[in-house]
């Protein structure tokens, strides 16, 4: 039963290496393409685009590099998902605030139902990691 628990902490995280893989490609490469499909849009001057890859494109990088490193190291596989799980959290809790603050929309909703689910495999993966095992 400890293999299964291990393995599921490991595929749950090569799940958030893919996750921040992409949404940190989108930032970076495409941002202005990504940001069209919420209805927003920057004037394309160096500042704005800049500030979207140094932005969020810089934090799911951070993400995706932490991701890569608890995949790499089994021994830092526990204080990675730690830092998956709370940052993810707060995306969530602040999704949470922005719909408190701002209004709900459809699309609002199918992200944070994406980012929750997400939050929930992290969560899970790091209560279900044995912590006596030698990976």
């Amino acid at each position: 039963m400890t293999a299964a628990r291990l393995w599921f902490a490991r595929i749950v995280m090569l799940y958030a290496l893919l996750i921040f893989c992409f949404l940190a490609y989108l930032y970076i490469v495409e941002p202005l393409e990504h940001i069209e499909m919420f209805g927003i849009s920057a004037t394309g001057v160096p500042e704005s685009i800049n500030f979207l890859r140094a932005g969020p494109g810089a934090l799911f990088l951070g993400m995706a590099i932490t991701a890569a490193v608890g995949l790499a190291r089994p021994s830092l596989l526990i204080p990675c998902l730690w830092v998956i799980v709370l940052f993810d959290g707060c995306v969530v809790f602040v999704r949470l605030l922005g719909m408190a603050v701002d209004g709900v929309t459809a699309m609002q909703v199918s992200e944070l139902q994406d980012e929750g689910i997400s939050w929930l495999f992290f969560a899970a993966a790091l209560i279900a990691h044995p912590r006596d095992s030698k990976d």
